[in-house]
């Protein structure tokens, strides 16, 4: 009886203590592990608030959350596309540049402001570039003439089932959007294609696959464990894996190769129209647009910076140039045909859905 009066006791302080924090809390809706939790912390410390951190898994969560208003969410970190739906529907606010003395356009990377200039009209009143990369193959190292067979054969090891040895399994990322652009790169079509004859096509391949696995932030993990030998990820998630295994000094198994016809993609953050703490909101942008914030946060995701003095002074440290030297980290290095994905409407990305639900199960 007194073990379970001391074990309310302890419960009703613990209530009391969670109560009593009466810092204005900032709602944060981000892609999980994509934050340097201590720079969470040292914002925290600095404007007196508490950061609210929610995971998602697509930006098609992100989106519904928003729509159906969930949450009063103060920043969003979405992807490219999502970001041009999300304004076209007016769920986003105008950033108030004077807000955020350290935003300068010119010193974002110069291939991503090209890109941000060539994307919808107004989307860089809306959304500070946080992270951007590509897709890659990523490979286990270790399996005689996997590496060979990928950069070889690029993206038709996805397709293509008689390259593939017996005892080579693959897999695809369940991801509508990415699935059908790995099929649309195989087919050289355009990522955003709204041809109904080009998504018969990519349907027709994706249906006749021969992939072991689904999967989408685990088939890094897959990969390095040697439980899986190829999958289509983004970029970020093998530089993420590699950061970890350097971290840890475990063996480096696997590695990836980015074919130079791909999809260039950004996240970047944004404000909705669901937040209350706006003023906050800035606060907190312009914090992770501060050259050393930016630079511990890009060391700790692992995800190409946007920011180019970042990047620059990423490949002179002598223990982060390992990685951000590998040819597939930076995208600006691609001389092929390169794409952002567009927000292509409600029907086509239902049509995308519907490719990606027949495609599981044959």
């Amino acid at each position: 009886m007194k073990r379970f009066l001391s074990l309310v006791s302890m419960v009703f302080v613990l209530f009391l203590l969670v109560g009593c924090d009466s810092r204005p809390k900032l709602y944060v809706l981000n892609w999980e592990q994509y934050i340097n939790p201590d720079l969470i912390e040292a914002f925290e410390a600095e404007f007196n608030v508490k950061v609210v951190l929610h995971d998602t898994t697509s930006n098609e969560s992100m989106y519904n959350k928003i729509v159906t208003r969930a949450e009063k969410y103060d920043i969003v970190i979405p992807s490219d596309y999502m970001i041009e739906r999300m304004h076209s529907e007016n769920l986003l606010v105008e950033l108030d540049f004077e807000k955020l003395p350290n935003y300068d356009a010119s010193k974002f990377d110069p291939t991503l402001q090209e890109l941000r200039d060539d994307y919808f009209a107004g989307n860089q009143d809306y959304a500070v570039p946080y992270f951007w990369g590509t897709l890659g193959i990523m490979y286990n190292n270790k399996k005689a003439g996997v590496k060979n067979l990928v950069e070889a054969n690029g993206w038709s090891v996805f397709f293509e089932q008689d390259l593939i040895p017996s005892g080579v399994s693959v897999g695809m990322y369940d991801s509508s959007r990415d699935a059908v652009a790995a099929a649309e790169l195989y087919l050289e079509l355009d990522l955003n294609t709204t041809k109904a004859e080009d998504l018969t096509a990519v349907e027709n391949h994706l249906r006749n696959n021969f992939f072991s696995q689904w999967g989408t932030d685990d088939l890094k993990r897959y990969i390095a464990e040697q439980n899986l030998d190829i999958a289509l990820v983004y970029s970020g998630d093998y530089f993420d894996q590699l950061f970890l295994a350097l971290e840890i000094e475990s063996e480096v198994t696997f590695d990836m190769f980015v074919p130079q016809d791909n999809n260039i993609w950004f996240d970047a953050m944004v404000i909705p129209t669901t937040s209350t703490r706006t003023d906050l909101a800035h606060k907190f942008i312009n914090f992770f647009l501060n050259f050393d914030n930016a630079l511990e946060n890009a060391s700790y995701v692992g995800y190409c910076p946007t920011l180019k003095d970042v990047y620059e002074a990423m490949t002179e440290d002598e223990e982060l140039a390992e990685v951000v030297l590998h040819p597939g980290y930076y995208p600006g290095n691609l001389t092929g045909r390169v794409s952002v994905y567009r927000n292509l409407g409600e029907e086509i990305a239902l049509r995308m859905d519907q490719i990606l639900t027949r495609a599981k199960i044959k």
